[in-house]
């Protein structure tokens, strides 16, 4: 039997504010919760053959190879679960070979995972003459994400995948409506920078004592995830008005009321990198649910080289990246 080879890219994504807020059901206790993100050129990328006996998983980054009869063979295989479960979903049960690759390693809190399930879905929906669009997409992600990690996930990293560019996701009851802000995104990729704090952690476990906390009526948590919201909101209506100078203290406040959330969202590298951005007029929280991974930083504009240069002053290094108005791509 002839096959067909489908592939896919995805951006992964620097969330500025309002992340966490993004997993069902936390949004619908804070109205107005949005979330804001940046898609970055650190691509996930995936094919996907049609025409194999039974099914093969292979990871080019991790170099891990699994197959079987059919997906249920391969459901356990490690961190090649995710795929499995992402064909599972679309009802594939067996005739196809996934190969996978991202650009960014686990733990970095740039949603790579989020990013490489995208181009898969996307892949292998096509392989089989199944086109989702992106309200159908994101959902099935989403939930092979809660399925493969054991908690829940949110959505935030699959629309900025999926859509590129800066975007403000808006949670609303009934609906999750991605809006690309109408900012400059030249300004947006020049005041910010990517820091490597040097350590890494699986976001699930934040996430999911901040789950339990808002849940469970906690009031420093729900009260934190409500300034969390606020910051946001202000994030996204500065970038639309190009006040970049006032995201500083709005990603500022964001990051106070984060650390707040549960333990473990920062530590004293991220500290170190945040003491040195906001000595030199800048501002910086943690990429993701926190705990180690990449730093997002904030250089107003005229500020970049002071900021740029007191990281790296504190020991830490910048990471090169372009901002990506592309979203996701299908060939």
């Amino acid at each position: 039997m002839t096959g067909i080879t489908v592939e896919a890219t995805a951006p992964t994504r620097v969330d500025l504010a309002g992340g966490t807020l993004d997993i069902w059901p936390l949004y619908l206790f804070h109205p107005g919760a949005v979330t804001v993100n940046v898609a970055i050129d650190r691509r996930a990328w995936c094919r996907v053959e049609t025409g194999v006996d039974g099914v093969r998983l292979e990871s080019k980054d991790t170099l891990a190879k699994a197959e079987g009869r059919t997906v249920s063979d391969v459901l356990g295989a490690g961190s090649l679960s995710l795929p499995a479960y992402i064909l599972r979903a679309l009802g594939i049960e067996s005739g196809l070979k996934v190969v996978t690759h991202s650009r960014v390693p686990a733990g970095s809190g740039l949603g790579g995972s989020s990013a490489l399930a995208v181009a898969v879905v996307a892949a292998a929906a096509r392989a089989v003459g199944r086109d989702l669009d992106a309200d159908r997409m994101w959902p099935v992600v989403r939930d092979a994400e809660a399925q493969n990690m054991g908690v829940p996930a949110g959505m935030q990293d699959h629309l900025a995948a999926i859509h590129g560019g800066v975007l403000g996701i808006h949670l609303e009851p009934g609906t999750v409506r991605a809006e690309r802000l109408a900012t400059d995104p030249a300004r947006v990729e020049e005041s910010l920078l990517l820091v490597d704090a040097g350590v890494t952690r699986f976001s699930g476990i934040n996430n999911w004592e901040v789950f339990k906390g808002q849940i469970d009526g906690n009031e420093g948590v729900r009260r934190s995830l409500g300034e969390i919201v606020a910051a946001a909101r202000g994030l996204k209506d500065a970038l639309v008005a190009h006040r970049y100078d006032d995201v500083v203290p709005l990603m500022a406040a964001e990051w106070e009321a984060r650390k707040r959330l549960a333990p473990g969202v920062t530590s004293p590298e991220i500290d170190r990198i945040a003491a040195a951005a906001q000595s030199t007029g800048g501002a910086a929280k943690v990429c993701g649910a926190g705990g180690g991974g990449m730093v997002a930083v904030w250089a107003p504009p005229g500020r970049r080289e002071a900021v740029e240069s007191a990281v790296k002053s504190a020991g830490f290094k910048s990471v090169p990246f372009r901002l990506d108005l592309r979203g996701l791509e299908v060939e």
